[in-house]
């Protein structure tokens, strides 16, 4: 209790100081200056990382829009085998949906010119269970599942192509496929246009789509390229795996969407870890901020620190005195700049008010883009907390050797 009672006396002491800084005008300068500086680095690490959070969870939600949770590949399988791979599949666990593809690189021709192109053969009704190409499209019309009710073959192409050839809905396009030349020449095919889709991220607008059995009457191969799989909200991606890979399927043949743009999100993980790591440099040059403040500070107590220093007050308690001073300013800046960044992020992330340029033409959104998790700001806070210790720690640990005779006959 009596040990209590100090600490709470040395803590009132350090409040003390805190507020009344006024003997030397450049102390009271650099205290504000100081706690700018914890304000400004929280806030600045805070909103750097969410920033970075919200362009990541934008990228991965469209990603996860147009990718399924497991891709197999089975071409080098035979047609028996693969059907027979595919019952199995749909029967385990937590599998929605299993939809074949036939995939191929293919030239898309008219009047303007050429573009080499990634078309999928899918087939519709299945495959849009698997990806939510919906909200992506310009008119809402994907491919009709019934081929016997088209009079012609039917394409849903990707807005780079669109653009770059001119094409509009309900044009006739042609598709070649220099890669299954068999004779003289490569087959080809006319088809109609369907729907345009723009999704604004990696290759996908680059790509098409067109009903599976036309593209296997292009390419005349009865075999399927890959087995797309989604699974419910209790899917296990790497317990699927290892039970498909189980159904004498190599497993280098088997795939998540993650595997197949880890570089991409690699290079977004390193990307942040590097602002983190520039950001804090930040907080050191406010960690040097409140040394210079503590220590000037001392300066103008020295002759106060040597009377209670002469009191009783021991080394210890003139230690806590200057820790508690140097947490109550660096740590009065980073709950601010905590209070304030959270509160201003929370703002964005859940009612957007802050408009990026182009109105979401020049960007793929058309708000600034948060996400606030936890942990950044966990790792936030341990971070400057351990830089606002070590800074306390330095000007305490010189408060310590002031000697009490010396210091009051300084104010002499």
């Amino acid at each position: 209790m009596k040990k209590e009672r100090k600490n709470k006396t040395i803590f009132w002491i350090a409040f003390r100081y805190f507020r009344t800084r006024k003997k030397v005008k450049m102390v009271s300068v650099v205290s504000i200056i100081t706690i700018l500086g914890a304000f400004i680095s929280t806030f600045a690490i805070l909103s750097s990382l969410s920033v970075m959070n919200g362009f990541k969870k934008t990228i991965v939600d469209r990603a996860v829009n147009f990718e399924p949770d497991i891709r197999v590949f089975v071409k080098d399988y035979s047609e028996g085998f693969q059907d027979d791979l595919q019952t199995k599949i749909s029967e385990l666990e937590n599998v929605d949906e299993i939809s074949p593809i036939v995939e191929r690189k293919i030239i898309i021709s008219n009047s303007q010119g050429q573009q080499l192109s990634l078309i999928k053969g899918i087939s519709p009704n299945s495959y849009k269970k698997i990806i939510e190409i919906e909200p992506y499209l310009f008119r809402g019309d994907f491919l009709t599942d019934d081929i016997a009710s088209t009079t012609f073959p039917e394409i849903v192409i990707g807005a780079q192509v669109a653009n770059y050839l001119s094409i509009a809905i309900g044009d006739t396009i042609s598709l070649l496929s220099p890669l299954d030349i068999k004779t003289y020449s490569a087959p080809t095919m006319k088809c109609i246009v369907k729907d345009i889709f723009q999704v604004d991220i990696f290759d996908y607008d680059y790509r098409a789509f067109i009903h599976i059995a036309d593209m296997k009457y292009l390419l005349d191969d009865p075999l399927n390229h890959y087995l797309e799989i989604s699974g419910d909200k209790n899917f296990n991606k790497e317990e699927v795996k290892r039970e498909i890979s189980q159904l004498s399927v190599k497993s280098k043949y088997i795939s998540t969407w993650e595997e197949d743009h880890k570089e991409v999100f690699s290079a977004m993980q390193v990307e942040k870890i590097g602002t983190f790591i520039v950001l804090n440099l930040i907080i050191v040059l406010s960690g040097f901020n409140l040394i210079s403040s503590l220590l000037m500070l001392l300066l103008e107590k020295r002759w106060e620190v040597g009377i209670l220093k002469s009191m009783g007050m021991n080394d210890k308690n003139s230690f806590r005195l200057y820790y508690y001073l140097g947490w109550l300013t660096g740590g009065s800046g980073m709950i601010f700049g905590m209070i304030f960044s959270l509160t201003l992020l929370l703002l964005q992330q859940y009612f957007p008010f802050i408009h990026l340029p182009g109105g979401g033409e020049v960007y793929i959104m058309e708000y600034l883009p948060v996400d606030v998790k936890l942990l950044d700001v966990i790792i936030t806070f341990i971070t400057l907390s351990l830089v606002i210790s070590f800074s306390s720690w330095y000007p305490a640990r010189k408060a310590n050797k002031i000697k009490p005779l010396e210091a009051i006959r300084s104010k002499q």
